[in-house]
């Protein structure tokens, strides 16, 4: 962009009250507020700076040289980001429900830049952007949680990153800009008494490939889509293999949520016993060729939504009232954290990283106390 001029400074804080109740100019250094102008080829250009002098005058030179680095750009944010989206969902690389997560994304973004040209995006549009989202900018005009802005975040900085290496502007605006911080509350977890009760009174429903599911997950600590895309042959020898995962939209077999979820694990006495009495019923219903073990009551692929609608149906039987399915592994991955290294937890839970541990894993002041006594300085 052309840049006409050097620049200018304005003092926002002009006057003040003396004593005597004189009103008297304010002199430079005592001034707070300025307002920085920058002459372009396409008009004025101007931002608000809060600081000394010095600051402004720092940041008339940082503003100038950001100007003098835009690439023209007519595209809006919208209309980019619809783009971006569809070249993510072209690549083969991202699941069905990341794609649905790019599109809410994008349309809440929308909402507040979507009508901005790429190259007018701004450090500050950013920030009051996101700023607005978190108040209550949403569609739902709720106010957002730091964790799903920064979601948000996460999608706008990916958009705008890629802008910059297309050479479509000169810099990502997020690129010194600090992510929201994440306010997840820590998941309730049982205890590991509440949660043998749990699979004790489980025995009390009918053994069919939602029960199996729920065992699979209570037991060895699977994701719901793991568990239910478990095929007859990944139970073997007394391992489990998880390889597979079921798809939430389609209901197709791929992948599990990453490479880090494929793995072979023991089976717990329970599971293992479950699932030989289920093998033996389900060959009796002429499920023999299903292509799942924890099949639907037809034979079919078992979809992870429909679990999850039988257990709020029936959870309240088995002592699991107000529960999420979800909220199974928590407790399976809390109570298995007693007895295993981080790293051996990290396989048995199928994590990337240990970083998960944070949400999953819970304070347990017996087990702390139980190491003391062992280990007895």
């Amino acid at each position: 962009m052309e840049i006409r001029g050097e620049g200018s400074i304005q003092q926002l804080d002009r006057w003040y009250t003396d004593r005597k109740g004189c009103k008297k100019e304010l002199p430079r250094s005592r001034c707070s507020h300025w307002r920085i102008f920058v002459e372009t080829g396409s008009g004025s250009k101007s931002r608000r700076i809060k600081g000394s002098y010095s600051d402004a005058q720092k940041a008339l030179k940082e503003f100038i040289d950001e100007l003098s680095d835009i690439v023209p750009n007519e595209d809006t944010f919208a209309s980019y980001a619809k783009t971006w989206a569809a070249w993510r969902a072209s690549s083969g690389d991202i699941s069905i429900g990341t794609q649905a997560n790019d599109t809410r994304h994008i349309a809440a973004l929308s909402r507040v830049i979507g009508d901005q040209r790429m190259d007018s995006i701004t450090p500050e549009i950013c920030r009051k952007a996101i700023l607005d989202l978190r108040n209550g900018g949403a569609k739902s005009g709720k106010p957002l949680s730091g964790t799903y802005t920064g979601n948000l975040f996460v999608t706008l900085n990916a958009i705008m990153q890629t802008a910059e290496n297309d050479g479509k502007i000169a810099r990502n605006p997020l690129a010194k800009i600090k992510a929201p911080k994440p306010d997840t509350r820590e998941k309730d977890a049982l205890s590991p008494e509440e949660l043998h009760a749990c699979i004790d009174a489980l025995g009390n429903l009918p053994l069919d490939g939602r029960t199996m599911a729920v065992y699979l997950m209570a037991c060895q600590g699977l994701r719901r889509g793991e568990a239910v895309a478990v095929a007859l042959e990944d139970i073997s020898g007394g391992f489990i293999t998880v390889d597979k995962a079921i798809k939430e939209r389609d209901g197709s077999i791929g992948r599990p949520k990453s490479d880090a979820g494929v793995r072979k694990l023991p089976l717990m006495p329970i599971a293992a016993q479950k699932a030989h009495e289920w093998a033996e019923i389900r060959s009796g219903r002429g499920f023999g060729d299903a292509k799942t073990f924890c099949c639907s009551t037809y034979g079919g692929v078992l979809y992870p939504q429909n679990l999850e609608r039988w257990w709020n149906k029936h959870r309240a039987e088995i002592g699991c009232a107000g529960m999420t399915m979800h909220q199974l592994r928590h407790s399976n991955l809390s109570m298995m954290a007693r007895h295993m290294s981080p790293f051996d937890l990290q396989h048995w839970a199928g994590w990337s990283s240990i970083a998960p541990a944070r949400v999953y894993i819970h304070n347990d002041d017996s087990a702390l106390s139980e190491a003391v006594s062992k280990v007895g300085f």
